[in-house]
């Protein structure tokens, strides 16, 4: 794509909220850069106790790079306030997050973005694709679990359906914030929230079953991105696993209200796999806290209460 055809293409906002990790950042802004859709803008929001990624930015990308916009936030907001600043000051039509250790890979706005240009009835609401797991140092892990395909070839699926299969399986088949491209239009609620609740854990799958909710999903089958794991992350912390499971039990027993699970077997196959969640629960952090036990006895007397109920 060249420069002068940028007018034929709608403007993508890359949001890359970012915390004293100038190191990934660096490669996660570099990424962006390196994208061959022709008409991006770039929003990082930077919420750093210190001023290494200020200094970053300034010095090395801001002078030769007119599409970035750094924001130095004057206060620390948090990943969940430093995104939902990002998406405010957005001027695209779509979005696209950059967590700050994940990468792109060159091609990934664009080959996203065809499946919009094309989509004259604006019937997809998300697009997606497999993504890689890398390790802190950038080398690939095996495909496993946590990345698994919906579907082996490139297909158009239904939002409600592929929503369906999310909630029945309590997996995340569209991946974390970096992976998919969406209309901001669709996105009705706050990024991370359903229903007026805001999510501590499954922050993405709140905002990816809101948009299910409003069209159709693309699946790109080739890794357009990569998903670092590393050991600054705590994903497996007791509290984080315990909003997890929080996040899961409302999702769930909100998702009709969205037009998600209307048969009966699917919405009382979703509300035993939830309670699957909550026993494991149980079972790994039994000698915990009874503040945590309590949490937990809470998910599931609302989901028994669903399961009764005619």
């Amino acid at each position: 794509m060249k420069e002068n055809h940028k007018e034929r293409y709608p403007l993508v906002s890359i949001l890359i909220p970012t915390y004293n990790r100038p190191h990934y950042f660096e490669l996660a802004l570099t990424s962006a850069l390196q994208q061959t859709y022709p008409n991006i803008e770039i929003l990082v929001g930077d919420d750093s106790s210190n001023e290494d990624t200020a200094n970053l930015v300034q010095t090395k990308f801001l002078p030769s790079h007119s599409n970035i916009t750094f924001i130095r936030n004057h206060r620390t907001l948090g990943l969940l306030d430093n995104s939902l600043s990002l998406f405010e000051k957005a001027n695209g039509d779509y979005i696209n997050y950059l967590m700050d250790d994940d990468l792109f890979y060159p091609e990934k706005i664009e080959k996203m973005m065809a499946y919009f240009l094309n989509d004259h009835k604006e019937e997809i609401s998300l697009v997606t694709s497999h993504r890689n797991l890398i390790n802190e140092n950038g080398t690939p892990f095996p495909d496993g679990h946590l990345n698994q395909k919906i579907s082996k070839t490139d297909t158009i699926a239904s939002g409600i359906e592929v929503g369906n299969q999310i909630l029945m399986n309590c997996h995340n088949y569209i991946g974390e914030p970096t992976t998919p491209l969406f209309r901001k239009q669709n996105l009705i609620e706050p990024f991370g929230t359903l229903k007026g609740r805001r999510y501590h854990f499954s922050v993405d799958l709140a905002s990816w079953i809101v948009l299910l909710s409003k069209g159709n999903v693309a699946f790109i089958s080739e890794p357009l991105s990569c998903f670092r794991l590393h050991r600054d992350q705590q994903l497996q912390s007791y509290s984080k696993q315990i909003d997890g499971i929080e996040d899961l039990t409302h999702l769930i027993v909100t998702a009709k209200q969205y037009g998600f699970l209307q048969e009966r077997e699917k919405w009382e196959q979703a509300l035993i796999e939830v309670l699957n969640w909550i026993q494991k629960g149980f079972h790994y952090y039994r000698k915990d806290k009874t503040e945590i036990k309590n949490r937990l006895f809470q998910c599931q007397e609302l989901v028994h209460n669903e399961l009764s109920f005619p």
